[in-house]
């Protein structure tokens, strides 16, 4: 049996990953932390890495680690954005300023479904991209995330947010503490990204019929009228790297 390909999305704070076979499906293999990654080994064989790296140089030399170990004879692909390919154009006069996970979210959603689509991962940043029928990056937002929203106030007030750790914030809520203000207040802030994100999309680019796809570890703390709008995609830079991947496979 021809070994398997390995493709890996290295976010700043998590790992996923998936095989694609000698026919090019894709199987779902991950998801996890840098800190579980020792943890984890390989049981199946693997020729090649197509790999998208966000994360920092820490999270590059654990995963560089694991690579070595678990892989060590696989040819390694690092993935960057383009001005231009499969179809869709980067919006950015700088391509490779545009962060790899949006342009490999944004190639994959396009090559699915040729038509207009509002993407929002909502992971340690917000970011949000439209791409039109024609393949055209129109540009995008990048906000910080729920939880670096938390984060930063916790850190500097600790005393007084000592019990925001555990909590997430809620969608249309107020808070009746001052941690629960802080987690709704978070959480309302990202709510209202997206109806905004949502709004410009049908007002300003006049859009009727449209993709609105979700990704990111804080979906699923949007209010339900904003989630049935549209649908989770937790897969999208994994689609982008596979076409990376079949492209070469045909060459």
């Amino acid at each position: 049996m021809k070994p398997n390909k390995l493709l890996i999305d290295a976010g700043n704070t998590r790992v996923k990953t998936a095989l694609m076979d000698a026919e090019g499906h894709l199987e779902p293999l991950f998801n996890l932390s840098y800190a579980e990654l020792a943890a984890n080994p390989m049981d199946v064989a693997v020729e090649s890495v197509w790999l998208a790296m966000v994360g920092g140089k820490p999270q590059q030399l654990l995963l560089n680690d694991w690579l070595q170990l678990q892989c060590p004879a696989a040819e390694v692909h690092t993935v960057n954005s383009e001005a231009e390919h499969f179809n869709v154009t980067n919006a950015y006069a700088q391509p490779g300023d545009l962060g790899v996970d949006r342009w490999l979210a944004i190639v994959g959603a396009y090559n699915e479904a040729q038509k207009p689509t509002l993407i929002i991962d909502a992971g340690t940043a917000i970011t949000v991209d439209w791409v039109d029928r024609d393949g055209r990056h129109l540009g995008g937002w990048i906000a910080p995330g729920v939880e670096l929203m938390q984060n930063t106030v916790v850190e500097r007030a600790p005393k007084v947010f000592a019990n925001a750790g555990d909590m997430w914030g809620r969608a249309n809520q107020l808070g009746k503490s001052t941690p629960d203000g802080l987690m709704d207040g978070c959480v309302n802030m990202f709510t209202g990204l997206v109806r905004q994100a949502v709004q410009v999309t049908e007002t300003e680019l006049d859009w009727l019929d449209y993709r609105l796809l979700y990704s990111g570890g804080s979906t699923p703390l949007l209010p339900i009228d904003l989630k049935r709008r549209g649908e989770t995609r937790t897969e999208l830079v994994l689609q982008g790297l596979a076409l990376y991947a079949r492209e070469a496979e045909k060459c």
